[in-house]
């Protein structure tokens, strides 16, 4: 009876009166009122147990370890923990798979996920659970760079373009997915082995995935290569290598040389005012990307509309998002679809604040988050064609690992400035996708350019225009 325990804090569930609650069982409902109304209001307490509306949504993490209150916080800690074990697995995957092999990188990446990804759902401590939320993270951003990095070295130039967004649409099928899975399981441990029962079909892909011939060129590895290609004479005799290291010496360096290795890598991609350049745009393009993709699913909270529904439309509209940019490639360059897109997007996310609330502003949010969606696809592939092969996947795990700032600030950016105005996130996220759209001015096209294997080859802008 919140007129009892809590009159004129209506708002307000932490809290409570400290009455003699033995003394007011026993009254009748307008008695204890009135008892109330004409005594002394005791101190306010802090409530010490919780009953919880779980007839939409059973039981959930906030339920299990009473995520409310003072320990609020920790409910937005689970939901980045998995964005925060992605930040740091995307920094090391990136350099591990150049050095060692993307095929080594994705299949660790992928027993680490099989294996984090269930114990999850059977854990008790919610400290355990945050640790093997951030080993999901660290583990998916291994298998989503390296893969898509295989993808690319593995796929002739004609069909690169194709297969390169046709990969992306593993992310609409879980968007799409994850609501149905949630619809119908019980309670989140359901719902967590739910979502980690596919992640076993990737045992298919350790077996068959091949390593990349282009990153064995790189190395020296010529025999090895040419058995994936099919003919030595498929590679380029001309192309400068790499000595290959030999596996006793690369055995016996010290963490603290391979540490620097890495730091040495990543060095690599501000080696010249060029790259540099790429790096830090590239970087921004794909923290955006993944900044608008969250936000935008999150924000459906702030719109007077069906959450539910919001959510299923987000993982359809995604599909076509992730296509259309084959269509550019076909007829029109990277950077003029990319700057295209952009900008509609960009366009699309500023019309909100003038249109009613309800489908109006579904609509064109939806439609915004699709071209938004294609920019971002067209970003990724532009990224792989920008850099060298030598340094191409520490580039995409440079930039995934600041695209994950995305959806660590999504969150805050819904809950704090989404709750007092609620079209700043989708307003914000049409800002960056024009600003986006700008700095895309500033990278040289690469449709129809081949790629180089070795930053030598590309010390300058003239160079990377020649390529």
């Amino acid at each position: 009876m919140r007129e009892v325990s809590s009159p004129a804090l209506e708002k307000e569930s932490c809290v409570h009166y400290a009455w003699n609650y033995s003394l007011l069982k026993d009254l009748e409902f307008d008695e204890a009122v009135k008892y109330c109304n004409e005594t002394q209001k005791p101190d306010v307490m802090k409530c010490k147990n919780y009953i919880y509306n779980e007839e939409s949504y059973h039981q959930t993490i906030v339920s299990q370890w009473n995520l409310v209150c003072d320990d609020l916080a920790l409910r937005s800690t689970a939901q980045i923990s998995v964005a925060i074990g992605k930040f740091f697995g995307a920094l090391v995957f990136g350099l591990i798979s150049d050095r060692y092999g993307r095929k080594k990188t994705f299949i660790f990446s992928s027993v680490l996920l099989m294996i984090s990804g269930p114990s999850a759902a059977f854990v008790d401590s919610y400290v355990m659970f945050i640790v093997f939320r951030l080993l999901i993270g660290v583990a998916g951003a291994g298998l989503y760079e390296t893969g898509f990095t295989i993808l690319m070295e593995l796929t002739v130039k004609s069909y690169r373009e194709y297969l390169g967004n046709l990969f992306n649409i593993s992310y609409s099928f879980g968007f799409v997915y994850l609501p149905l899975a949630a619809y119908f399981t019980n309670n989140w441990r359901q719902l967590q082995l739910a979502i980690s029962v596919p992640m076993f079909a990737l045992i298919i892909h350790c077996w068959f995935l091949p390593e990349s011939p282009r990153w064995l060129i790189t190395r020296g590895k010529l025999k090895k290569a040419s058995n994936i290609i099919g003919s030595l004479g498929h590679l380029e005799p001309n192309e400068p290598l790499q000595s290959p290291r030999s596996d006793t010496k690369a055995q016996s360096e010290s963490i603290c040389m391979d540490v620097l290795l890495f730091l040495k890598g990543y060095m690599k991609l501000f080696s010249t005012l060029e790259l540099a350049k790429r790096t830090l745009i590239c970087n921004y393009l794909w923290f955006m990307g993944h900044f608008y993709y969250y936000l935008l699913a999150l924000n459906g909270t702030n719109y007077e509309i069906d959450q539910r529904l919001y959510i299923g439309l987000n993982g359809i509209v995604d599909t076509p998002g992730f296509l259309l940019p084959i269509i550019f490639f076909t007829y029109f360059g990277r950077k003029s679809s990319g700057i295209a897109l952009y900008t509609v997007s960009g366009i699309a996310m500023l019309v909100i604040t003038v249109l009613p609330q309800g489908w109006p502003i579904m609509c064109a949010t939806l439609f915004g988050r699709l071209t938004g969606i294609a920019a971002y696809g067209i970003a990724m592939f532009y990224t792989v064609e920008l850099f060298p092969t030598e340094s191409r996947n520490t580039a995409v795990g440079s930039c995934l690992t600041m695209s994950q700032f995305g959806p660590l600030l999504a969150p805050y950016i819904v809950d704090i400035l989404g709750k007092r105005f609620w079209w700043m996130p989708t307003v914000l996220c049409g800002c960056l996708a024009l600003l986006g759209a700008f700095f895309l001015i500033f990278v040289p096209e690469t449709r129809g350019a081949p790629t180089p294997s070795m930053i030598s080859k590309a010390r300058d802008r003239k160079s990377f225009l020649t390529f």
